[in-house]
């Protein structure tokens, strides 16, 4: 007797009624989006969607202490965000899902942040640079939303994210963290000590600096410089002759074989993207705002500008200053604070702020997102 069978016979009954879920859930989906259509609402909440992955993983948690069988396994929370993001992809196609402008060519970490954000079901528009991500967004008819670099623990800030916002009506109005993990790839698989000639673009290579001093022949290698990491792997895909630096993503869309994994000589690089777009989220559980403004140039001007977030207990997770290229010691300041700019105390606060500096614009408010 097959002591797997009665298992297998379990897992096909189990995947009969879940499949039978998925089309009444998709079902439901489809009525939300009629009536979405027809009170021009967004398609796409990703407040909504951040109370589905909390109420999941609220879900988990009590079906695990109500079982009164044999103890139910501890998927890890990522598990099943990764699982109903795919189930809410398609859920939003069926609504009519929208598209999704992307910093390209497809591969690229922004390809990452867009497939993490909005599963693999929404269409994808990869786009050769920032500023053409932000047009494509205003004008609705091409891009419904966009993704873009907002920042990075090694390399900070993505300045020209920053000065796009500045003449742009658009909205932030979520966030995604990608972990930036390098791998080494080529169409075959090859000895390390063969390798003669690395695609990658600047950054890559620097961010795998003792990896790649310690494993390969560096001083044997040509390095050919790349617009992107994806671009990278692209090359080695048509020209055969090399190795790219890239992601895993991109090693499936262009059919390379993995050499090396991880080869990243920090395990804490994580980037921030920001989906930007027309609508603005409501008031969530836990939200982050996103301002610009500057002030006169005096004494005490930033003390004047910061301490009401101070004397409110709200904290700031950024601030920075960028200048504004128009006179020279003037700046913009850059912040991110915990709070919905319609809930107080930012509310109030950011009312106040209106009246006491010379420029201040609300980039978004956003539900906060999550590293995994």
């Amino acid at each position: 007797m097959d002591d797997l069978a009665p298992y297998r016979k379990q897992i096909d009954e189990l995947d009969r009624q879940i499949v039978e879920l998925l089309l009444r859930r998709a079902q439901a989906a489809s009525h939300i989006g009629e009536v979405k259509r027809r009170k021009n609402e967004p398609v796409y909440r990703p407040d909504r969607e951040q109370g589905v992955y909390e109420n999941i993983v609220s879900y988990a948690k009590e079906a695990r202490k109500n079982w009164s069988g044999e103890a139910l396994p501890e998927l890890p929370d990522s598990t099943f965000r990764n699982i109903y993001r795919e189930i809410m992809s398609g859920s939003i196609a069926l609504e009519g899902g929208p598209s999704v402008g992307y910093l390209g060519p497809p591969g690229s970490f922004s390809h990452m942040a867009t497939r993490y954000r909005f599963g693999n079901s929404v269409r994808g528009m990869p786009m050769d640079t920032i500023p053409e991500i932000f047009r494509s967004v205003a004008n609705v008819k091409e891009a419904s939303y966009g993704v873009v670099p907002a920042d990075n623990t090694a390399a900070g800030s993505v300045g020209i994210t920053m000065d796009c916002f500045l003449d742009s009506s658009l909205q932030i109005y979520a966030e995604q963290f990608v972990r930036v993990r390098h791998h080494l790839m080529a169409t075959d698989a090859i000895p390390l000590a063969s390798i003669r000639k690395i695609y990658t673009i600047p950054i890559g290579l620097e961010q795998c600096k003792q990896w790649a001093q310690k494993n390969l022949p560096m001083h044997e290698i040509q390095i050919i410089e790349t617009s992107s990491t994806a671009r990278a792997a692209q090359l080695v895909s048509e020209k055969k002759d090399g190795v790219a630096i890239a992601s895993e993503l991109a090693s499936e869309i262009y059919g390379l074989k993995i050499l090396s994994r991880d080869i990243q000589d920090s395990s804490d690089n994580i980037t921030r993207f920001w989906i930007i777009g027309h609508e603005q989220c409501p008031p969530g559980r836990r939200d982050r705002t996103s301002i610009v403004l500057s002030f006169h140039d005096e004494p005490g001007g930033l003390f004047r500008v910061l301490k009401p977030f101070y004397d409110a207990n709200i904290n700031l997770t950024r601030i920075e200053s960028r200048a504004t290229r128009k006179n020279y010691g003037e700046y913009n300041f850059f912040i991110d604070l915990e709070g919905h700019k319609d809930a107080d105390p930012v509310k109030s606060i950011i009312t106040d702020l209106e009246k006491n500096t010379s420029f201040l614009k609300v980039l978004g408010s956003y539900p906060m997102g999550q590293v995994d």
